[in-house]
């Protein structure tokens, strides 16, 4: 039995599918996670399970469902955002879903009721494909998972973070971002040039804005500031920071780490904002002007600033406890979030979900471990010779150290992971299986 959880944006998602993959390999699944798209398209491996991130429905996309389909692949999909955040039903489901990809698909994984209603209400037909499950994301918000940061090391504490949401483009990333858009049919869905361009023009703004902010704080406040640029976005794009002692940019690391340690988040319609303020911690939402680049969703339980002035102020008062923090009523959150207060966590409820896909196909292939690694160890040398780079700015390559750190903790969160080993197959493959 074999499960390939697909990653895209290595800081993002690994966290949360590092979860589904030990707790899918302690029922004995065996588990590859990373950057395998390429590797399953030239049958790398045998047919399994694949977990994607999205059913978008390009051109592109729905080729790779039919060969998946072919090759005897079971699909499954869980978005990385928009059943959370979107506060227009329509145009989300248009955006990332259609009868085409939904028809493909065998399960889709959804955020909450919000979420999963609205999938069901729109494919009723595949009603029985949709699972009210929860992204592992938020099970990483829960108290149940504290245990986590209190062991994980890190090196920083009480800074005061800005998590972004926006990123810079070149002239020449633009272009490339605008073929992309027509290639995938986006703007026949509603996200059209026109709004790109807006959005574009909007998110140059922001950070302009939040330079000015950033630097009259750290004149004003010797507290450290920790600057989070967007995933994609390049570090090398904020060097201009590097002119304040106190500001750091740094990409390393998953958001909820870095909202644990912060003593105040800072963010424009950001879901690391929404993260913080659910958690509870001071978060304000700097809003100085209205822009089409954020979630207004995400600013909900935030304090609202519209100046830099009155965010200066904001931050003075909540540094001399003269603002009391108040606990958020998360009432309404549920229905966007199942898993933040369920029962079960979500990470646990994809597994089962995943076990029973397996049940109900039995596949007899098995992958040759050796083979596999064998053919993988070639091609590091091949990529070594000829001096090839691994991955983009989104996820290049895992951290072996980090990652073995993050594995060990999590082991100690049930005595049924004790017995599961990681194997590093390439830079950007890992291997988790049950040790028999």
């Amino acid at each position: 039995m074999h499960l390939y959880i697909i990653i895209e944006i290595l800081e993002r998602e690994f966290l949360s599918k590092l979860l589904i993959a030990m707790e899918s390999a302690s029922k004995g699944i065996k588990v590859h996670m990373g950057r395998l798209k390429s590797y399953i398209d030239r049958d790398f491996f045998v047919p399994g399970i694949v977990l994607i991130k999205s059913i978008t429905p390009s051109p592109q996309k729905i080729n790779r469902l039919i060969e998946y389909k072919k090759k005897k692949f079971i699909i499954t999909s869980l978005d990385e955002e928009v059943g959370l955040v979107n506060l227009d039903a329509k145009m989300y489901v248009k955006l990332r879903y259609s009868n085409k990809t939904v028809n493909l698909a065998d399960k889709i994984f959804t955020w909450g009721k919000f979420d999963y209603d609205n999938l069901v209400k729109n494919f009723k037909k595949h009603k029985n494909k949709f699972v009210l499950s929860g992204n592992p994301r938020i099970d990483f918000w829960r108290k149940d998972f504290k245990f986590f940061y209190k062991k994980k090391k890190f090196i920083y504490k009480d800074y005061i973070l800005f998590s972004f949401n926006f990123i810079k483009l070149s002239k020449k990333e633009t272009e490339e971002k605008l073929k992309i858009l027509k290639k995938t049919n986006y703007d026949k869905r509603g996200y059209t040039k026109t709004f790109f361009k807006r959005r574009l023009k909007d998110m140059s703004r922001m950070i302009e804005e939040y330079s000015k902010l950033i630097s009259a704080l750290s004149k004003e406040n010797n507290s450290t500031i920790i600057v989070r640029p967007h995933p994609a976005d390049k570090i090398k794009n904020y060097d201009f920071l590097k002119k304040y002692s106190n500001v750091k940019v740094i990409k390393k690391g998953s958001i909820s780490e870095w909202i644990y340690h912060a003593k105040i988040v800072i963010h424009s319609g950001c879901t690391g904002g929404l993260e913080a303020s659910v958690r509870g911690r001071p978060t304000i939402s700097f809003i100085p002007f209205k822009s089409t680049h954020s979630h207004p969703y995400c600013d909900k339980f935030s304090i609202k600033v519209k100046n830099i002035k009155q965010c200066l102020d904001i931050i003075k008062k909540i540094d001399n406890n003269k603002i009391k923090n108040k606990k958020p009523n998360l009432k309404n959150f549920k229905s966007r979030a199942y898993n933040i207060e369920s029962f079960k966590p979500g990470y646990k409820i994809i597994a089962d979900e995943l076990l029973k896909l397996m049940k109900i196909k039995k596949f007899k292939k098995s992958n040759n471990d050796l083979f596999l690694k064998l053919r993988f160890k070639v091609r590091e040398l091949r990529t070594k010779i000829l001096n090839y780079k691994y991955g983009n700015e989104k996820f290049s390559t895992f951290d072996k150290k980090e990652t073995l750190q993050i594995f060990e903790i999590l082991k100690e969160q049930n005595p049924k992971y004790h017995n599961l080993s990681i194997d590093f197959l390439r830079k950007d493959i890992i291997y988790i299986k049950k040790n028999s």
